[in-house]
């Protein structure tokens, strides 16, 4: 009994032991952890808040993009090109990053290749890159125009699947200063709008870029076949419900009233029967607005 009363003694004592071991164990670590967090409260407070709407600075750890090593990427030959492109793309709408592409040559291989693909994924890459260049009169002289002979081609054998990308292209090629010198490659796109009106539903985003085109040719008084685009603005004017479309094609008609070469008193009454059905029908104050100023027009003539 005495041994089992020591041992019970001594199995207490160990007890006890381990949990003041555990105890200061865990106060140790809620003090480290209050100093840390106290430390970084400290730093906290030490740095300026950012002023109300202004947007918190980060240090980028991007490496800087090496155009030189992109443009001897854009080979043919590369089976990663889609995504070289697909990247240079991305790149494309701005100033600064045009300039870089420019001087390492990531443009001229993107022509080459251009002219060497038949795969309708990167052609189509190619155009959407065009398409935003094309408002740099500089980056058009050197690496548009050379191009044009080869898209004419796609544009009058009027391949679909490259025809919207072509038509986002010609839209800010017929805004340009000299938009004139592109009249060759513009004279189709009456004819593309008479195929497309009755398809719209299909083929929206062709329609609209053919009216914008046409509104800026009115603008640049480039000649085109008036009586296709009169009929499809008649029909447009009758079924379309959409305010993007109708805004276009009332602009449209409006340019051609005031040009004496480009309206053709045979189709007044017509255009003034749909934009009476644009007065009536149309919600939007704009069109509302264009197609009163156009059937007024219309009325002081007769």
């Amino acid at each position: 009994l005495q041994d089992l009363c020591k041992h019970k003694q001594w199995y207490q004592r160990r007890v006890r032991g381990m949990l003041q071991n555990k105890i200061t164990l865990a106060a140790a670590g809620l003090a480290v952890t209050a100093s840390v967090y106290l430390a970084w409260r400290a730093l906290k407070s030490e740095e300026p808040e950012p002023e109300e709407n202004e947007p918190v600075r980060r240090e980028s750890t991007r490496t800087p993009v090496d155009f030189d090593v992109l443009a001897k990427a854009v080979r043919y030959s590369n089976p990663q090109l889609r995504t070289v492109l697909q990247y240079l793309l991305e790149q494309s709408p701005f100033l600064e990053k045009q300039r870089q592409m420019d001087r390492s040559g990531c443009f001229t291989n993107i022509s080459v290749v251009f002219q060497e693909s038949t795969v309708p994924q990167i052609r189509i890459l190619c155009y959407k890159i065009f398409a935003n260049i094309s408002t740099n009169p500089a980056l058009v002289k050197r690496y548009i125009e050379p191009l044009l002979p080869e898209i004419d081609t796609d544009f009058s054998t009027e391949e679909r699947q490259y025809l919207p990308y072509i038509l986002n292209l010609y839209v800010n090629l017929s805004s340009m200063e000299n938009a004139q010198s592109f009249s060759y490659n513009l004279r189709l796109v009456p004819q593309i709008l008479s195929r497309y009106t009755h398809e719209i539903n299909y083929h929206f985003e062709i329609v609209l870029s053919s009216l914008k085109i046409l509104v800026n040719m009115t603008v640049e008084e480039i000649p085109f076949d008036t009586s296709l685009v009169y009929m499809s603005a008649i029909h447009l004017l009758h079924s379309c419900q959409s305010g993007s479309i109708l805004l276009r094609v009332l602009t449209l008609l409006r340019n051609m009233l005031d040009s004496v070469e480009l309206w053709e008193g045979v189709f007044e009454e017509e255009v003034a029967r749909g934009v009476g059905v644009v007065i009536a029908q149309c919600p939007d104050e704009q069109c509302i607005a264009l197609a009163n100023h156009i059937y007024n027009r219309l009325a002081r003539k007769e």
